[in-house]
């Protein structure tokens, strides 16, 4: 499902179309609060800043800040593990990056979709987590209330109460994630 929303712009009489995912088309028609949006929205931050970057394709014609082609797997390389091969062989270490943000991530999911166990170790319901993940990025093949009803449970199979309860379900985990931004008490 796409969604597609006609906003105002600076220029007086001139409104944009938009395609919004599924968290900004809630608020939009005012079904979560503002609080709830904005969570969802750092949490969009925080996924897409973590996301590795597209590698596209190499340059065409005489682009002179491009760089070789070839080097494409050394730099990936050197993202995850900090080293690099040169190309006369040699080694290099440059560093790992830090993984103070991917934490900060694992946390605020944890936060949404998580638990204790009695032992003390967290636990992510990964069923749950991508489907927040989705709700929250996807614009394109964004899931409706009712697909999100059927990913949580097999309750209401085949009612009109699907739509209410993946809401109930939806208000909760977005107040949950408030709570961890400390956007609500």
């Amino acid at each position: 499902m796409r969604v597609i929303l006609d906003e105002e712009t600076m220029r007086a009489g001139a409104p944009r179309q938009r395609v919004v995912t599924l968290i900004e088309f809630l608020h939009h028609k005012r079904a979560i609060t503002y609080e709830q949006f904005a969570a969802a929205d750092i949490l969009r931050k925080q996924i897409m800043a973590e996301m590795l970057p597209s590698e596209g394709v190499s340059s065409y014609g005489s682009n002179l800040k491009a760089s070789e082609p070839s080097r494409k797997a050394d730099r990936m390389g050197r993202r995850l593990s900090g080293y690099e091969i040169q190309p006369d062989g040699g080694i290099t270490y440059g560093g790992r990056r830090s993984r103070r943000n991917e934490r900060r991530l694992e946390d605020a999911i944890h936060a949404a979709v998580g638990l204790h166990t009695d032992d003390g170790r967290r636990v992510i319901n990964v069923p749950h987590a991508e489907l927040l993940i989705r709700i929250v990025t996807h614009s394109e093949s964004m899931p409706t209330l009712t697909d999100i009803a059927k990913e949580i449970g097999d309750y209401y199979s085949g009612s009109k109460q699907r739509p209410p309860y993946a809401m109930g379900w939806l208000h909760t985990v977005l107040g949950r994630l408030a709570r961890h931004y400390q956007l609500v008490r």
